[in-house]
């Protein structure tokens, strides 16, 4: 469906002015994660139950978020314990009633039961067989032995969400070959072995998966099966399955990551030549080029004189209708394109454009929105400027699917409690104006600041949470000395997300200090990683 700049900007308008979300100009919007939050917003004002209906249905993507104001909402039965059932904690289990606690029984709440409770609760849910099945494994005198015995789901169903200490308890056993064979095609088996690989505690387990045929597994399954193998002492096998994920890798990022690996293990100049010619400007080829003295990829930081778009940054659905006009497009269409994007307040507009353009074969690192970064030094621009390019390519109107908003992709409850920190009122459209959105991740970042020192450990708070990196650094002991280390730590962080995201925003880190005229090497930046006293209090108090 098409829509054009007129109908956007009419809905749109008011919204930017702070005005209340109205039935109609929700329905004058195109289906996206955009009219997603905006729904969600709507939910939040005082509207009927007939105005949440019709808004509910017209939702791309359900989420709970979504359906806990939806609830309070609607008259329609069955949202509003629905959405209270799923929120019970698991001290309020049992519930009073059996389709509440069915609601709301996991295997990690279940896990967290006394005994008592979980006997209470499997005679409650007598009526939900498929419940009972994994429930009857976890309060079994061998859970282990009950569960390798069990249909994969419920194998799947237990293992991969009952917890890290419960799995340590009482699943840290050998998998038995033929358990691994039946389980291994599907596709949940990823999740099984990374849960494996990126917990130190779970040795047996560990020691289980040496010398199992990959052929069944994609490419994240057999390298991190090579991790398991390096960490244990058998890089000859890591070397057989690194072969293994170079050949089934897509990205080039993911192929590049395996060349890293396979000139860690052999030190052999022509893994690093290849890594060297890759056209992706990552962590990996950064240190390829910093130790054979070669060249980066093409790098471009362009900038504009004072020419002005007539193109809304504020605008969601002006974004999302550009992406939709670039998709598909081929280099002559998208270099015209990109044109109309060549002013100073569209610099990120322009970029995404253009190295689409060059597909990929030119890096883009732009600085717009120079008053955002007035009075940093050139470590912390660096960092803004890092995270911002993994977040949202400084794109000021983004939306994720998670309603993180505008170019640093700040969520709502973190806007509401900056808001407050700085004394301004709560006002989530300021959020896609870049400048407001950079302050507040400024304050954000000087809060997170307080306990972490390196750029890497910075970016795995702003993805994953402070909670998520003191964990990381303390129960999860990474980043210790060590063989391989610190490299091997990047790779065994267990949260998929964060993983990627601290590598990229580090190369990013990385390119922009050299940008900003004060250049560092990947070997330094990366090696102060095992050293607490330059990277953390968490670990040198």
């Amino acid at each position: 469906m098409m829509w054009g700049k007129a109908l956007v900007f009419a809905f749109l308008t008011p919204l930017l002015l702070h005005a209340e979300i109205t039935p109609k100009q929700l329905e004058k919007m195109p289906q996206s994660y955009a009219k997603d939050f905006y729904i969600w917003r709507f939910f939040d004002q005082n509207i009927t139950s007939e105005e949440a209906d019709r808004a509910f249905y017209q939702i791309r993507s359900v989420n709970w978020k979504l359906i806990h104001r939806y609830a309070k909402k609607t008259k329609k039965p069955g949202f509003a314990m629905a959405d209270r059932c799923h929120r019970l904690g698991y001290r309020k289990i049992p519930a009073k009633e059996a389709a509440c606690s069915a609601i709301a029984v996991t295997p990690y709440k279940f896990s967290k039961l006394k005994y008592a409770d979980k006997y209470r609760l499997i005679a409650q849910l007598s009526e939900f067989p498929e419940l009972l099945r994994w429930m009857d494994i976890m309060v079994a005198e061998e859970p282990f032995y009950e569960l390798v015995r069990s249909d994969n789901d419920t194998f799947f169903e237990v293992f991969n969400r009952c917890g890290r200490d419960w799995r340590e308890t009482y699943l840290d056993h050998p998998l038995p070959p033929k358990l691994i064979e039946r389980v291994g095609g599907d596709r949940k088996f990823a999740q099984t072995v990374k849960l494996i690989v990126t917990d130190r505690r779970l040795e047996r387990l560990q020691n289980s998966l040496l010398g199992i045929d990959s052929k069944k597994f994609d490419h994240q399954t057999t390298f991190f099966l090579a991790m398991n193998a390096l960490r244990h002492g058998h890089p000859a096998l890591a070397k057989i399955y690194l072969a293994d994920a170079y050949k089934k890798a897509w990205f080039r990022f993911d192929k590049d990551k395996v060349l890293f690996w396979l000139s860690r293990i052999d030190h052999e100049k022509p893994y690093l030549e290849a890594l060297g010619k890759s056209f992706d400007l990552n962590i990996y080829t950064l240190y390829a080029h910093e130790k054979l003295h070669t060249p980066w990829p093409r790098i471009v930081s362009p900038t504009f004189g004072k020419k002005r778009c007539r193109y809304d940054i504020r605008n969601p659905f002006a974004w999302l209708k550009t992406l939709k006009t670039i998709r598909g497009k081929k280099e002559d269409f998208l270099i015209d394109y990109g044109k109309r994007f060549a002013c100073p307040q569209t610099l990120g507009h322009y970029a995404f454009v253009m190295e689409r353009a060059s597909r990929y074969h030119t890096h883009y690192f732009p600085i717009p929105y120079e008053e955002a970064y007035a009075g940093l030094d050139t470590d912390d621009k660096a960092l803004i400027l890092a995270l911002a390019r993994q977040e949202s390519r400084f794109i000021p109107s983004s939306i994720s699917p998670s309603y993180a908003l505008g170019m640093m992709q700040i969520m709502p409850f973190l806007v509401k409690s900056l808001a407050k920190e700085r004394n301004e009122p709560f006002d989530l459209d300021a959020m896609f104006d870049p400048v407001t959105n950079v302050a507040y991740a400024k304050t954000h970042l000087t809060f997170l600041k307080r306990s972490l020192h390196h750029p890497l450990f910075l970016a795995y708070a702003y993805n994953g949470g402070i909670g998520f990196t003191k964990r990381l650094l303390t129960e999860r002991e990474l980043f210790r000395k060590g063989a391989y280390e610190p490299w091997l730590s990047m790779e065994l962080v267990y949260y998929d997300e964060s993983r990627r995201y601290g590598k990229k925003v580090l190369a990013n880190y990385i390119v922009y200090k050299k940008v900003l005229g004060d250049p560092i090497d990947v070997s330094s930046v990366v090696g102060t990683l095992t050293e607490p006293s330059r990277t953390d209090r968490f670990r040198s108090r």
